[in-house]
């Protein structure tokens, strides 16, 4: 596959599709829209570093983080994360387990992080539920039973 650099410099850039050739991108396709896994960083030339998701160029500068709002996705993820004292687990490895986008369940994971729910570990790319989030509903038991 090959993409124009969104960073006005003209240059295509060729992404690897297929793991059999060494590294490779991801390429998703969700609601007609694609995105790219993981980011693509050019080393040479100008440089630009950037997420292709959902048809849109997010950069990679800090600037442009996507602020995630998609409750039932966090609803998801929670449920998923490793339990309180048990080892953090990679977000790829979370998405794989609940057929998402990797991108997506990273952000799910960060504003679980936010809202004090989740832990992750220092590079940030491990979660875990947090030593003192609430419990979930499925996990309070009914005592009037």
């Amino acid at each position: 596959m090959a993409i124009r650099c969104p960073d006005g410099c003209g240059e295509v850039i060729s992404v690897n599709l297929d793991p059999r050739t060494g590294a490779a991108w991801r390429l998703f396709e969700r609601a007609g829209a694609v995105t790219l896994y993981p980011s693509v960083w050019r080393e040479t030339g100008c440089e630009a570093h950037f997420i292709l998701w959902r048809d849109d160029i997010i950069w990679c500068d800090g600037l442009d983080s996507p602020r995630w709002k998609d409750d039932e996705l966090k609803r998801r993820v929670r449920s998923i994360l490793p339990p309180r004292g048990a080892a953090h687990k990679h977000f790829e490895e979370l998405a794989v387990q609940i057929d998402c986008i990797p991108w997506e369940v990273l952000w799910a994971c960060n504003s679980l992080v936010a809202d004090g729910i989740a832990s992750s570990s220092v590079k940030g790319s491990r979660f875990g539920l947090a030593p003192d989030a609430p419990p979930t509903k499925s996990s309070i038991v009914d005592r009037r039973a």
